[in-house]
Formats: C-alpha cells, sequence, structure tokens
C-alpha cells in the first residue's frame, strides 16, 4: 500500500524524520513548523495524508497528536511522549480509543546488535540478569551560552536530561531484559542557573529484583551522544556501546570474551534489521519502516514502542525529579497528575 506522510516539526528530528521516510519509499509532505500548525490544524486534516509524525517541543505534542487521532491517521510521535504527565496520560488513552496504529520514537531498540542482545538474554545465554548498568552521555550543553528549547520547563517539562536521553538507556533494559522500571533514587546537578537537571545519577530498581544504575548528563565534553549498556547475569555479561554500534562484547568465567558483529548475528530479529544499509540514523529509520510494514500487515522484528511504553517513562523522568527533591526513593506507580512538581 501507498502511504504519504505528514512531518510536524521543522527543527532537526523534523529534517531526520523526512530523510528516513524518503528513504523507505513514503511519500513526504513538509517537515511544517509545529507552532504554526498548532494555529492551524488544517493540515493534520489532509484526506491524502494516512501518517502523521510529530517531532515538535514536548508541549505541542498532546495537541497535534490528539487532533492527528481524532481525524483518523495513524501516528509516530518523538520521545518524551509529552512535558507532562497529564498530556502523557491523555495521549495513551486516546491512542488506545482511536483505533489507530501509534508508536514513539524509541530508536535505539532497533539497532540490530540490540536486538541481537535482546535474544541472547531471552535464551539465556546470561543467565538471570541481576544488574544493568550504563551511561547516556552529552556535552550539547555544557556552556552557559548554549540554548534550546529544552531548557524552558515550559516547552520541555520538568525535567530535561532524564526525559530526553534517560528514557533511551531505560527503554534499553527494559526492551532487552523484558522488565519493566518500578522505583529510581536520583541525585541531579543542575549548571547555569538552569531550571532543568544537566546530569543524574539514578539507582533504578526493575521488576523481578533486576538493579539498575546509569550515569546521565548533557554536560560532559567531548562526549557527543554515548550510551553503554552492560548487563551482568549469573552465566555471563554482556556490553553494548553506541560508538561501536555494529559490536556485542560478551563475557563469562570460563573463556576469553568474545566479540559479536554485525555480520555474524544469530538472532532473526537482528539479521532481518542488517538486510537495511547501516548509517548514522540507523535506528530511527529501522523503526520507522517497522511500523508502515505493520500498516501493511507486516510484524515488526522487533516490538514497536508503544504510548504506555511513553507513559511510564514519562512517570519515570518525574520520579527522578520528585525523588532528588525527596531525597527518597520514589515508587513509578505513585506517580500521578495529582503530585506537584514544581522545583522547590
Amino acid at each position: 500500500m501507498k502511504h504519504r506522510a505528514l512531518v510536524v516539526g521543522a527543527g532537526n528530528a523534523g529534517k531526520a524524520h523526512a530523510d528516513a521516510l524518503e528513504s523507505i519509499g513514503v511519500e513526504v509532505v513538509g517537515p511544517l513548523s509545529g507552532t504554526a500548525t498548532v494555529t492551524d490544524l488544517a493540515p493534520l486534516r489532509d484526506p491524502t495524508v494516512d501518517v502523521v509524525h510529530v517531532t515538535t517541543a514536548n508541549d505541542l505534542h498532546p495537541p497535534l497528536v490528539r487532533e492527528a487521532l481524532r481525524v483518523g491517521k495513524h501516528v509516530v510521535c518523538e520521545k518524551p511522549l509529552a512535558g507532562d504527565l497529564e498530556g502523557a496520560e491523555k495521549l495513551a488513552e486516546w491512542a488506545k480509543l482511536s483505533g489507530r496504529q501509534t508508536t514513539i520514537c524509541q530508536n535505539y531498540r532497533f539497532l540490530p546488535l540490540v536486538a541481537e542482545l535482546a535474544w541472547r538474554v531471552g535464551a539465556g545465554e546470561l543467565g538471570p540478569v541481576h544488574l544493568a548498568r550504563g551511561a547516556f552521555l552529552q556535552d550539547w550543553l555544557l556552556l552557559g551560552s548554549d540554548d534550546n528549547w529544552r531548557l524552558d520547563t515550559s516547552r520541555g517539562g520538568v525535567s530535561r536530561t532524564a526525559a530526553d536521553i534517560g528514557v533511551h538507556w531505560l527503554d534499553l533494559v527494559e526492551t532487552i531484559t523484558g522488565r519493566h522500571v518500578e522505583s529510581v533514587v536520583s541525585q541531579l546537578g543542575y549548571l547555569h542557573g538552569r531550571k532543568t537537571e544537566d546530569h543524574a545519577g539514578l539507582l533504578i530498581r526493575f521488576a523481578g529484583g533486576l538493579q539498575g544504575a546509569c550515569t546521565l548528563s548533557q554536560a560532559s565534553a567531548g562526549r557527543r551522544n554515548e550510551v553503554e549498556l552492560s548487563l551482568d547475569g549469573t552465566a555471563g555479561s554482556a556490553t553494548w556501546l553506541s560508538e561501536r554500534r555494529d559490536e556485542l562484547w560478551l563475557g563469562a568465567r570460563d573463556r576469553s570474551p568474545q566479540i559479536v558483529t554485525r555480520s555474524k548475528v544469530r538472532a532473526p530479529s537482528a539479521r532481518l534489521l542488517t538486510q537495511r544499509p547501516a548509517g548514522a540514523d540507523e535506528g530511527r529509520r529501522n523503526l520507522i519502516a517497522a511500523f508502515y510494514a505493520t500498516l501493511d500487515g507486516t510484524p515488526s522484528p522487533v516490538p514497536l514502542p508503544t504510548f504506555d511504553d511513553g507513559l511510564r517513562h514519562v512517570r519515570f523522568a518525574e520520579a527522578v525529579i520528585v525523588s532528588a527533591r525527596r531525597r527518597a526513593w520514589v515508587e513509578i506507580a505513585e506517580m500521578k497528575t495529582t503530585i506537584a512538581l514544581a522545583p522547590s
């Protein structure tokens, strides 16, 4: 089936979506300005468009996604799902009621070696996994002169680093291990008088007793976009690094470490993903391609992220803020729209 997509959001993410769509042969309208489209929603009602991509600032996600779903469009939404918990809750509910296909852009799960690691963990090669550890480091907001809409709490929300990059790391752990986050305790750092966090140290509890430890930063000089995920199990350990995205390190007590490369993957899902060319934005392209394939009845090689996943991740990000304020563990299930989240 021939699809036609509307991309709303004219920043870097919108351009990346448009490029990915063109690479898989989908006709693209836009990217259009998110602010202009919220003012005039007519482009969302175009009968020749069947999928809307929302790639705007976080505060515009709810009105744009709501209208797209209301007029019967399928929706691809950038993460986080919304800038606040109330918006995320509404979007998850609207998605259920709409009967349309929806997904959120958790791109890393669509990289071949990540799919390979998920398959090996599911097959029991590491034994029961008891510890997830790692980091997500950037430097694009290191300087006081660095600026972006994400620094504005009215546009990005009360959490920045946890909501922007922490949820990517969290999604990797959840997708690979099959265990959802349950609670978090956090320590946050703020630079240059900002109102949103620049770095975070997190201890995380997942279902089934899995423990997590993660460092996040958008102010680590020389770290452009570096993700590290290590999993420790009773029979082995594994490490995946975004800087070496086509390699997977596997360790065991009784043999030398093994490096699995792109050409040596065994997982059927990973093999399918390797059939597309590698590239800097490979994960996003693979996710978008899988989403459109599902519209035509072809199952995704990797589970597509849901709006429920996005809601849980917004709850996690806001729990990070509450935990630092309380200096205590916070249960993710405790996060409701009635909790005041303004910085103390």
